[in-house]
């Protein structure tokens, strides 16, 4: 009945001798960890790992020396990932992308919604904490490291996301391990004014953060039918080996110096780049950032009599953003700012950015950040909508901008349609052009450029990486 769909046709698919089991990894080496530090692993051997279900559990806490004048408040948890470089029998499979934690923040930003709270701290705590529903009133936020608890866990970044085919037979490659470097303070830690109603004003301090009892939950698969081992090894044997796919992204930070920056590419098949604009101290010692048009002032969220949380989904609440990962239109015309007749319309006056690649303009015309910047955004990412609910809280929280090169679904179908910008250098301008009343050149501007690299897998554990 193949030529009826799905819904009309009588089919069955078996799969025998299927087992599932699941794994906690231990690190190379234990013990409390602070900023700027590394933890390694080194994956199971002989299993096909479901790559996009590994897990980072850890405890986490914030840490000041004055709690007189400074709390601290933990950011998402994923924050702490500064950059995870993956290496297989020597072979550097991805060095990783400098400054993931921003990275990230530009991907979930494009979710239609948050991530699952319970373990990866997406909500910003004023309050009430999430994990133990303890009144944080004047106090860091710190959570118990006995009995090896672990009150977060996280994914592992675009490598095992992206990775096609994502259940990945180890046996047929070299030992790989897994090196995770950790974000700097400010990243992952607000450093807040004690009075609990005012998380935006800054304490006197950086706060710190301290990670404890980490390990990697895997996921692994057997499939003991005779077929599945037997068609990858004719596979691996042939002269064109095996051939996997994943989604690679290289990262660039640069002052936004008259309105322009530029960076390079050789990738064969460029299929992104993501532009994120931060303000000027950004890195400094800075209280949470308030995302604008919620109740950040919800009465129920500073009384802690009914342990109420601020998550927004829940009780139409507050929400907080990290300084470092809040994203602000490039200029001082804010929208939120109010005029001398006491109506803004500076969501009207906002500059025109144009991305380069080799002088040659995408899109043909000079796109406005607002509505043009905020479609473009999203056809980039493939979605219908994303975290924003509002035009403002796009512009002073979540300002982005991205363009696509490669084909709608090109990830699904596992097929590389990018630039290919193989043989040269090729350069890649982001610019600000046409009006620029307002424009600020002293803020942060991160440029990723996202491409899809090939793994070719051969005979004797051998690999190729094709950029």
């Amino acid at each position: 009945m193949s030529n009826y769909p799905s819904y009309m046709s009588f089919f069955l698919r078996s799969y025998s001798n299927v087992s599932h089991q699941n794994f906690l990894v231990h690190p190379a080496s234990s013990g409390t960890l602070n900023a700027h530090r590394q933890l390694q692993f080194t994956l199971p051997t002989n299993a096909n790992l479901h790559l996009d279900k590994s897990r980072l559990v850890f405890s986490m806490s914030s840490v000041v020396q004055t709690a007189a004048t400074t709390v601290g408040r933990l950011a998402a948890a994923k924050s702490i990932i500064d950059r995870i470089q993956i290496d297989a029998g020597g072979v550097s499979l991805s060095s990783g992308c400098a400054a993931t934690a921003v990275l990230q923040q530009c991907i979930d930003n494009m979710r239609p919604l948050d991530e699952d709270p319970v373990t990866s701290h997406v909500e910003f705590y004023r309050k009430t904490s999430g994990i133990n529903a303890q009144d944080l009133s004047g106090v860091t936020e710190a959570y118990s490291k006995d009995n090896n608890a672990q009150c977060f866990a996280i994914d592992l970044g675009t490598f095992f996301k992206s990775m096609s085919p994502n259940l990945l037979p180890t046996a047929i490659l070299p030992t790989i391990q897994v090196t995770i470097y950790l974000s700097g303070n400010a990243t992952v830690v607000s450093s807040c004014s004690p009075v609990v109603s005012t998380p935006t004003v800054a304490g006197l301090e950086q706060a710190t953060y301290t990670i404890d009892n980490y390990r990697l939950m895997v996921s692994a698969y057997s499939i003991d039918d005779g077929v599945f081992d037997q068609t990858i090894a004719t596979r691996l044997n042939s002269s064109e080996g095996l051939e996997a796919m994943f989604c690679n992204y290289e990262s660039f930070s640069n002052t936004f110096t008259g309105g322009s920056t530029r960076v390079s590419s050789a990738a064969s098949s460029l299929d992104k780049v993501i532009v994120a604009f931060r303000t000027n101290g950004f890195d400094g010692t800075k209280g949470a950032v308030a995302v604008k048009g919620y109740n950040n002032k919800l009465e129920s969220g500073l009384t802690n009599a009914t342990k109420t949380l601020d998550q927004p989904l829940a009780h139409g609440g507050a929400k907080f953003l990290n300084s470092n990962l809040n994203f602000t239109t490039p200029t001082s015309l804010l929208p939120s700012l109010l005029s001398g007749d006491g109506d803004s319309d500076n969501w009207a006056k906002q500059p025109n950015i144009s991305i380069q690649v080799n002088n040659i303009r995408f899109p043909s015309y000079d796109a406005r950040l607002g509505v043009q910047s905020y479609e473009l955004l999203k056809e980039a990412f493939e979605v219908d909508h994303t975290l924003n609910q509002s035009l403002v809280e796009y512009l002073e929280n979540r300002c982005q901008v991205a363009y696509k090169f490669n084909l709608p679904g090109s990830a699904a179908m596992r097929a590389r349609s990018g630039l290919n910008l193989q043989g040269s250098n090729s350069s890649i301008l982001v610019e600000a052009v046409g009006d620029k009343t307002g424009l600020l050149t002293t803020g942060n501007i991160m440029v990723f450029v996202e491409s899809s690299v090939v793994l070719k897998i051969m005979p004797g554990k051998q690999l190729m990486v094709i950029s």
